[in-house]
């Protein structure tokens, strides 16, 4: 990567972090208001509804007005949906603030990833999809700690979530975002780029249903095997996928997207099973850090399989389509997991979790398959 390009990567990388944190930080103050469980639920898991639609529309605008101004507009939406909660939160407008966010959030998330792809360049895509991520958990981390040290002030929190986005536009202004890539310009339809995305798509959903699980069961799986270290699981979680996609970034471009996920996921299966089934703390946490670091490099190898069918000019609404099915994870996953929970306990509703987790591998042959079948309109894949 040229040293220009290798600024302006870490300058975008940089803006999404302090977008995420944005939402790290609203995220953490949400129990410590006035809400019920139910409306806590629907703050809570709000974003992901408009996100959801957002990331495609927003990878589609990249595509043809290019990801600078996209991702300036989607960071400007996030910003104005945090303007009217500086004069009070009441309910109502704190749900439609959340679903602002998740709105912009989505636009800047599937721009900013089609900027990094352009960025890297070939043979440098897997670190581009993996460093998003690395974006995504960072921030989510970091907004949290910078609300526990406003001392969880409603006012000084809701205007941290408006200056964090707009901090995170900068970038966009400063930086030209590169030109549409030349050669390949093949016009491909929705419903192809649906066809290209969904197995990796579903993939991504399949794998993310560890997380949520995770973070709805960790903790009473763990409470009723007697386990003392559930409080670290989300932290350890956290850091252990900063870890992976800082200094395993490389992995899947170097061995292949479908054999990084043959062995990533199922990795990521035992760490869950593990988590949820351990009467040892030690091993419990140690299943905790197999299981993010399966997933922290399982994601970035099904973004590959995502993409390497598609003409560079569509990237973005490949990308956007792809994570969209990150969001699908979390809508349907909770819900898959809460009845497994309530049929096996929350031990049983982590190794069913962990049996989805595994599913995602064979999806990986299915589309080297097709891939193969494709292979003269298709770009290759080092190491498949």
């Amino acid at each position: 990567m040229a040293p220009g390009n290798r600024r302006s990567y870490f300058a975008v990388l940089g803006g999404a972090l302090a977008c995420y944190a944005a939402l790290g930080a609203v995220l953490r103050l949400l129990p410590h208001l006035a809400l019920g469980s139910a409306l806590l639920g629907l703050a809570v898991g709000a974003p992901a509804l408009t996100a959801v639609l957002a990331r495609p529309l927003g990878g589609r605008l990249g595509d043809t007005l290019g990801p600078r101004s996209v991702v300036l507009g989607g960071t400007l939406v996030m910003a104005a949906a945090g303007v009217p909660l500086l004069f009070g939160h009441p309910t109502g407008l704190l749900v439609a603030s959340r679903l602002g966010a998740g709105l912009g959030e989505g636009v800047m998330m599937s721009a900013a990833v089609l900027w990094l792809l352009r960025l890297a360049g070939e043979g440098r895509r897997g670190r581009a999809l993996g460093h998003i991520g690395l974006a995504n958990y960072g921030g989510l981390t970091l907004g949290p700690l910078l609300t526990d040290a406003l001392g969880h002030r409603p006012g000084a929190i809701f205007a941290a979530a408006v200056a964090l986005p707009l901090a995170g536009g900068l970038p966009a202004l400063a930086l030209h975002s590169p030109a549409r890539p030349d050669g390949d310009r093949r016009e491909v339809g929705a419903r192809d780029l649906l066809a290209l995305t969904l197995r990796p798509g579903l993939g991504l959903l399949l794998v993310n249903v560890g997380y949520v699980a995770l973070l709805s069961f960790g903790t009473r799986a763990a409470e009723s095997h007697g386990v003392g270290a559930a409080g670290a699981y989300i932290p350890l979680f956290a850091a252990t996928v900063i870890v992976m996609r800082t200094a395993g970034a490389a992995i899947p471009d170097r061995f292949g997207a479908a054999r990084t996920l043959w062995v990533a996921a199922p990795v990521a299966a035992v760490g869950l099973a593990t988590a949820g089934t351990s009467r040892v703390s030690v091993l419990a946490v140690v299943g905790v850090v197999v299981l993010a670091a399966g997933q922290a490099l399982a994601v970035p190898a099904l973004g590959l399989l995502a993409l390497r069918r598609v003409p560079e000019a569509r990237h973005g609404a490949a990308a956007g389509l792809f994570f969209a099915w990150f969001d699908a994870g979390v809508g349907l996953g909770g819900p898959a997991v809460g009845l497994l929970a309530g049929a096996a306990g929350a031990g049983g509703a982590l190794a069913g979790a962990a049996a989805a987790v595994a599913c995602a591998a064979p999806v990986a042959a299915l589309s080297a398959r097709g891939a193969r079948e494709g292979a003269c309109r298709a770009a290759p894949d080092a190491g498949e």
